[in-house]
């Protein structure tokens, strides 16, 4: 399964045309797999996150990050109107609001950093392949 997403990644970064197939499929047979599901499945998942974190490094980290960061400080900025006029700060919700702010900026910080890894990749690539 992963050596497909790898495949179809590479053809489109190559910019290759492909044309899909129907295929039939088997599933009454006994022991045709040799993993089972439960285990190849997050494997192929795990391996599609590094292909995404390398590729798109902002869009994966950086995006979701600031969604993250801007609710944390606007929830901040809500429990500090709250607590001005009186109101006393809840535990939890604060608790909440601390860490989507922390863990936003870290994502953001992340996807900067990926992202500028990465580019240096594909430059040191491209001095390479002339």
């Amino acid at each position: 399964m992963s050596a497909g997403s790898e495949i179809l990644i590479q053809a489109r970064d190559h910019k290759l045309k492909f044309t899909e197939v129907e295929i039939h499929c088997r599933y009454d047979l006994e022991d045709c797999s040799s993993e089972h599901p439960f285990i190849h499945g997050p494997r192929v998942l795990f391996r599609l996150l590094k292909d995404m974190e390398y590729r798109r490094p902002l869009y994966y980290f950086a995006v979701p990050g600031m969604i993250m960061a801007s609710a944390g400080v606007l929830m901040g900025l809500k429990f500090l109107q709250d607590y001005i006029l009186g109101d006393y700060l809840r535990f939890g919700p604060t608790l909440l609001m601390v860490m989507l702010t922390i863990i936003g900026a870290f994502m953001i910080f992340t996807g900067i950093i990926l992202h500028a890894i990465s580019r240096m990749m594909f430059i040191n690539e491209q001095i390479r392949r002339q």
